[in-house]
């Protein structure tokens, strides 16, 4: 069974599930680096937000050998649970006063998102962007963000310098950084079967150990803490030494200082590799390496 057959036959079979109540919908998606997912959603009469559920992953269970029937009882579980128990008031997004305190931003690639960033407010930086979003928290659906488009600033009145200097001001209070040591994070995998640890103590930039991982506490989008303001000069005076910052994915940066190795084709090899054997594609941020300038207090892309 093909994809999208595989698609219009959960579609039929959660139209017989909600008998008319609901409208159901089955569209491809296109996410971060141009990646397109197969989701189902749901939008009930009586509601205003529809959930989606991306199919592919259950797709290639299926594949794998899984129950159709199984596999159909955990979509209809996923969506019941994510469907909002009544209306969302959505009206304050309108409202630019509203809006601005919970206002973040994350990094993207410039290149793989080149049709994306088309359509939304973005600034350069190296080879990539920084882009918005609202960051919230809803009783009936929990956490989730939205993307800040071009007809958003219109529909506000405000540039995409407001959108930064409010951002700045929000993304390092709700999203805090943390530098956590190598070790640290490969015990706290080892531990867990899912990518969050334990907030790490602020001397754990002082460890001995040379690889540290910089991301936020609630590790999404975390490689954009390499943005927060003097972030990066503060590990600089913490370490005596610039150092190389390899991005692993749009969620977290390797940092190893300079005196550890002065083999760039070497590490521009370990960034690719480690980005096409292990990185999902959603999650891809850049091949290339950067290099802090503690005297500059800058970062810049290497050049091998």
């Amino acid at each position: 069974m093909e994809k999208k057959e595989f698609g219009n036959l959960i579609k039929e079979r959660l139209e017989e599930k909600y008998e008319g109540k609901a409208e159901i919908k089955l569209q491809e998606v296109r996410k971060n680096n141009g990646v397109t997912l197969l989701g189902v959603m749901v939008k009930d009469q009586e509601k205003n937000i529809a959930p989606t559920l991306y199919l592919d992953e259950l797709y290639h269970e299926y594949q794998g050998g899984r129950n159709l029937e199984e596999i159909f009882g955990v979509i209809a579980d996923n969506l019941e649970r994510g469907m909002p128990k009544a209306p969302i008031d959505m009206e304050f997004f309108t409202d630019y006063s509203q809006v601005k305190e919970k206002l973040c931003y994350k990094l993207v690639n410039q290149e793989r998102n080149e049709e994306l960033l088309k359509t939304i407010p973005n600034l350069p930086f190296l080879d990539l962007a920084i882009c918005f979003f609202y960051s919230f928290w809803h009783k009936s659906i929990g956490s989730g963000s939205i993307l800040v488009r071009n007809e958003h600033l219109e529909r506000w009145g405000v540039t995409v310098s407001d959108l930064w200097h409010d951002a700045n001001e929000n993304t390092r209070k709700l999203f805090p950084e943390q530098c956590c040591p190598m070790n640290e994070v490969i015990n706290g995998l080892r531990m867990a079967d899912q990518r969050t640890w334990p907030a790490l103590p602020e001397e754990s930039c002082e460890s001995p150990v040379s690889m540290k991982i910089l991301t936020n506490h609630q590790y999404a989008c975390g490689a954009s803490v390499v943005l927060y303001d003097d972030y990066l000069h503060k590990i600089h005076e913490s370490l005596g030494r610039d150092f190389f910052l390899l991005p692993c994915s749009i969620h977290e940066m390797l940092l190893l200082p300079k005196d550890e190795t002065d083999d760039m084709e070497f590490l521009e090899w370990l960034v690719r590799d480690v980005n096409e054997k292990f990185v999902d594609p959603q999650d891809y941020l850049s091949d290339h390496v950067y290099y802090y300038d503690g005297e500059k207090k800058s970062v810049s892309i290497v050049t091998p």
